[in-house]
């Protein structure tokens, strides 16, 4: 077979394919024998009926129309595989209004979208910033802060009234025109005050409460509060108080560390935490430094990407969103009613980072090609043993299964895109990060923060989250988030909180 590109614009090229006699006949062969296992004919079991006679019922017309048909998209593949060319859809075809004929060569011509060609720009010693993974003394602090308040005892309280950082119990309700609202109404309802989970009001209306005390006051909803009509309107609150319990945190010593860890002394306990947020700091840093190595390579390239590499790139962005969504209980479409967006609207709002993902993929790939990167048949195996062991199953039962199903290449394909961003890593120069904008202007008279916007318990179930008042935004879809990082198969846990336990 010989092919040619006769045509190039941008990434649109027509490739010319010439099949040889040989190749064609080899079609034709294969389609007939198809048929002589598949058509039943009189007088003969299924399977056994003479070829000629099969050939003769059909007729060559039919047969070659349907063997080519069969043959066009392994030619096409073998053409582009030859000439280097990654298609991103399906090719348009043609191959003339006359019928093929037997014992002469095929021709037809094949015009697609491929991947682009990349043009490199800088990409060694490139300076990158890299922050500090220095270990602060807060840092350690607030990691046994958090573990002083997670063994702290609830203690009834009596002799006073409720302050911020209380767990109190109430019963409430609430009244619009002197009708419930079902959604504001609780009995043995426990929360910290202070902690921000509930309407501001109820928690200032609640400090200075005793313990069988009840107060009404005055309490406006949110415009989208709920599914009651109630949104916007003001209405009686009314809040029982019936018990109090202060937290009281552990002494700090030698003895709590070794109730609540392996440890001995609490100098020990805190190394072990400090060791722990050690790791998790310098795998995020230098993760964060490979990635923006990357970008910057990227950033620096020449390519044109063609709209339909993007688009398919964004859907399989919002689908993995709504798959995230479905795994913490949300549902996609609750969400998108809660948030006002359209399915095509969220594709499109994916789209800018889906761009940078493809161009930073596409960088990757040649960079290794450039530097001559390869990836091992043994590369690959530890790769999907170490899958293995993370879901749990037999190693060799799933590489005989990915091979079975082809899935191995890919495998091989992001290995060596890590490896490509490895060494844009291992090439870069690290320079000081640039200041903070909190840093820079820490000097400026800072304006009070304005009071969180309440999430509405419609967007809060459309989420998956479980805590009707929560005051914790989503992120929204049009966000950009953080360019994708490749996993290293061997990176540490991240430990962002120490639990006590020996990991």
């Amino acid at each position: 077979m010989k092919s040619t590109i006769s045509e190039r614009d941008g990434n649109t090229v027509k490739l010319e394919v010439e099949v040889s006699a040989d190749e064609f006949q080899q079609a034709f062969d294969t389609k007939l024998k198809k048929l002589v296992h598949e058509v039943r004919i009189h007088g003969f079991r299924p399977g056994k009926a003479p070829a000629a006679m099969v050939r003769q019922r059909f007729g060559d017309e039919a047969i070659i129309t349907d063997a080519v048909e069969d043959a066009l998209g392994g030619w096409f593949a073998a053409a582009a595989l030859e000439l280097g060319l990654d298609p991103v859809e399906r090719p348009k075809i043609d191959i003339g209004e006359e019928l093929p004929q037997l014992g002469k060569p095929l021709g037809f011509t094949a015009t697609v979208t491929v991947m682009p060609e990349v043009e490199l720009g800088e990409y060694r010693g490139l300076e990158v910033p890299k922050e500090s993974a220095e270990v602060e003394d807060e840092e350690v602090d607030a990691q046994v802060e958090r573990l002083r308040n997670e063994f702290a005892e609830l203690r009834p309280v009596t002799d006073r009234p409720a302050k911020t950082g209380d767990f109190v119990t109430v019963d409430f309700r609430a009244t619009i025109d002197d009708k419930p609202v079902e959604a504001l109404e609780a009995n043995d309802f426990v929360f910290e005050v202070g902690a921000g989970r509930l309407f501001a009001e109820i928690e200032v209306n609640t400090l200075g409460m005793k313990t069988d005390e009840e107060k009404t006051f005055q309490l406006t909803l949110p415009e989208d509060f709920g599914g009651e009509g109630v949104g916007g309107r003001t209405g009686d609150f009314t809040v029982k108080v019936k018990e109090i319990k202060e937290k009281i945190l552990p002494r700090l010593s030698d003895g709590w560390a070794s109730e609540v860890s392996e440890f001995a002394t609490l100098l020990e306990l805190r190394q072990e935490i400090r060791k722990k947020i050690q790791g998790s700091k310098t795998y995020t840093v230098e993760r964060h430094f490979r990635a923006q190595a990357a970008q910057m390579a990227a950033d620096n390239a020449k390519l044109d990407l063609p709209d339909i590499v993007v688009t398919e790139q964004a859907q399989e962005m919002a689908s993995d969103f709504a798959k995230s969504l479905t795994q913490q209980g949300g549902d996609i479409r609750a969400y998108l009613e809660a948030t006002g967006i359209t399915p095509e609207q969220m594709v499109t709002d994916f789209k800018p980072q889906a761009a940078r993902n493809v161009k930073t993929g596409l960088v990757l790939d040649a960079v290794a090609k450039a530097e001559g990167l390869e990836v091992t048949d043994a590369e690959v195996e530890n790769a999907v043993r170490q899958m293995a062991a993370a879901a749990r199953t037999d190693a060799d039962a799933l590489m005989a299964s990915m091979k079975k199903n082809n899935r191995l290449e890919p495998v091989r394909w992001q290995l060596l895109r890590d490896k490509a961003a490895d060494f844009l890593a291992a090439n870069a120069v690290a320079v000081e990060p640039p200041a903070k904008p909190e840093e820079t202007e820490a000097a400026k008279p800072q304006r009070k923060p304005r009071a969180s916007k309440p999430k509405t318990e419609k967007a809060a179930k459309a989420s998956g989250e479980k805590k009707a008042a929560d005051t914790t935004e989503p992120e929204p879809v049009g966000a950009e988030p953080v360019l994708d990082e490749p996993e290293a198969a061997d990176a540490p846990d991240e430990p962002q909180e120490f639990t006590g336990e020996d990991s």
